[in-house]
């Protein structure tokens, strides 16, 4: 016994002697701090590119277990994070060693060739450091952007907006929706196009003197993904005066669909659910304080994606590293004891969700996506939203969690329809579009 346990003992000094050493080795590469350039910084073909860097004494090589080499300075083309093509060096060998015990800033310019294209280049600084017994490399790499103008294969103006498109989704599933809003001076077009889709229009206002919110939408023909640019308009007019004379219509057994888009939207939701309202809150965009600003245990459901949800866990104080969709769900049900159900969207992946009916019964829900030919996914989040309310509330006489799963599986079905189209709004389908697949 005593054997083993010296055994033992060795093994663990070993391992900390060389975790020590390997720390004191990366130590070392921390030498070098690099001024210029910068991450994000944009550069032009034929122009010059400052490369500066300060070195930093190194320990006495005597009691230090590695000493720099050398360092090489070179220039790739990228995309996203993956390396290209390598282009050429901007400097080889360049001096690694402070002097006298002080630091020194090292600076070169290079002229960035002439015919580098629009797109994603990057610069790195790849370090030798020899130990006693080997060397390692350490790259460290500034992603730097050259300016770049993309031809557009076409251009079309729809309607569209969170709130908007899921009171159409609601319409479209069977219930009964009313849209509330300020509409811009230049929206009458949108407000016929919702009323012809059945949305009743009748407390939404135009406003005489403000243009409409939009939405810049560029699409990839590619892969049908998007980048969207928000511009406010009429959306930050509105104000909650204007909600309270709404909500004086309204009352228990109501629900209210929530976005982030609107201004003054956590008062809104306080009004509506102090009424006694039902409240499902889809709050996208996902914005910084948004866990201040919206009263979250008054939420009755919580519709996210699931890059919200690693969001809205970490803005509550949570670790979402390793954490799947459904344990999100759960994590997120438990801090709002209010709350019946988190839903989480997974794209291409599908849905999960956890709802509770009472604080004993609780069941996940896990619905597989539907496989279709994307071609854009702009609309496909609010269908989903509006699809699972309308079907939810239409399926009131069924059991708590069979409700649910109609509802899920619904909605999961007319957001993979939607995204088989182009625009936002009139890419929803009709619930007997829906029912169709859903029969197959």
């Amino acid at each position: 016994m005593r054997l083993s346990k010296s055994i033992l003992l060795s093994a663990v000094l070993f391992v900390a002697l060389i975790q020590t050493t390997l720390a004191s080795v990366y130590s070392q590469l921390h030498f070098m701090k690099i001024e210029s350039p910068r991450d994000g910084q944009d550069i032009k073909a034929g122009s010059q590119l400052v490369v500066k860097y300060v070195m930093q004494p190194l320990i006495d090589e005597q009691t230090s277990p590695g000493k720099a080499l050398g360092l090489d300075i070179n220039f790739h083309r990228r995309s996203g994070n993956q390396k290209q093509q390598q282009l050429g060096f901007i400097h080889k060998k360049c001096p690694v060693a402070a002097k006298n015990d002080k630091y020194v800033t090292y600076t070169k310019k290079w002229t960035i060739p002439s015919d580098t294209k629009p797109g994603s280049y990057a610069v790195d600084f790849v370090e030798k450091v020899q130990f006693r017994r080997t060397q390692i490399t350490a790259t460290e790499t500034v992603k730097i952007n050259s300016g770049e103008t993309l031809s557009a294969t076409g251009f079309n103006a729809r309607p569209g907006g969170k709130g908007a498109n899921q009171s159409v989704a609601i319409a479209k599933g069977g219930g009964a929706v009313y849209h509330a809003g300020l509409l811009g001076n230049d929206a009458q077009w949108i407000k016929d196009f919702m009323i012809e889709n059945g949305v009743d229009m009748s407390h939404t206002r135009i406003s005489e003197t403000e243009g409409n919110g939009r939405a810049f939408i560029q699409v990839s023909t590619a892969t049908g993904d998007n980048c969207i640019v928000l511009f406010p308009g009429t959306n930050a007019k509105y104000t909650p005066e204007d909600a309270a004379k709404v909500l004086e219509s309204f009352g228990p057994g109501d629900w209210i669909v929530m976005q982030n888009e609107i201004s003054c939207g956590g008062e809104i939701m306080n009004l509506a659910a102090d009424k006694g309202l039902s409240v499902l809150f889809n709050p996208a965009p996902m914005t910084p304080g948004i866990v201040d600003e919206f009263p979250f245990d008054k939420v009755t459901v919580l519709i996210v994606n699931e890059h919200e949800a690693e969001d809205l866990y970490r803005d509550l104080g949570g670790q979402s590293k390793g954490k799947g969709g459904l344990d999100l769900a759960a994590e997120l049900l438990k801090r709002f004891p209010h709350m019946q159900g988190v839903v989480v969207t997974l794209g291409g992946e599908g849905v999960v969700a956890k709802f509770r009916q009472e604080e004993d019964r609780i069941r996940d829900f896990i619905i597989p996506c539907q496989k279709v030919d994307v071609k854009d996914t702009t609309g496909a989040g609010d269908t989903f939203v509006g699809y699972f309310l309308a079907t939810f509330v239409r399926a009131q006489n069924e059991d708590y969690f069979t409700r649910v799963q109609y509802a899920l599986e619904e909605a999961n079905v007319a957001a993979s329809i939607a995204v088989t189209r182009l625009g936002s709004m009139n890419s929803v389908p009709t619930l007997d579009e829906v029912k169709a697949v859903l029969k197959k």
